[in-house]
């Protein structure tokens, strides 16, 4: 189960809403409570984001980030992606988030353990 932000946090960083990039950055909260800053890519350049950690997300749903995000996963060293299988239509119908703070394998796994 993913948590919520903490009360008083938006859903992205302070200094993107000042700029009017808070649709491009968000915060995804992971049950320990950390934040972790992703950054919105389109499908296509996904290949670009080698050592990424990606969550899709539905444009449609309810606020709640348990009920957003539809697919977790990485894009390994190689630019090669990771995870179960896509849903069907996700390309045209889903928002695509990347995370690119984690240094190597390890540190996915442990934001993809902490977000799933």
């Amino acid at each position: 189960m993913v948590a919520r932000p903490p009360a008083g946090d938006g859903p992205a960083p302070r200094a993107a809403e000042d700029l009017g990039l808070g649709d491009r950055y968000r915060y995804l909260v992971g049950a320990s409570g950390r934040r972790y800053l992703f950054t919105r890519v389109s499908f296509d350049r996904l290949e670009e984001c080698p050592g990424a950690v990606v969550a899709l997300e539905r444009p449609e749903a309810a606020d709640a980030q348990a009920e957003r995000i539809v697919w977790l996963g990485e894009i390994d060293r190689d630019g090669r992606r990771r995870g179960p299988p896509l849903p069907r239509g996700a390309r045209k119908s889903l928002i695509v988030l990347v995370h690119l703070l984690a240094g190597d394998a390890a540190g996915r796994r442990v934001v993809l353990d902490d977000l799933g």
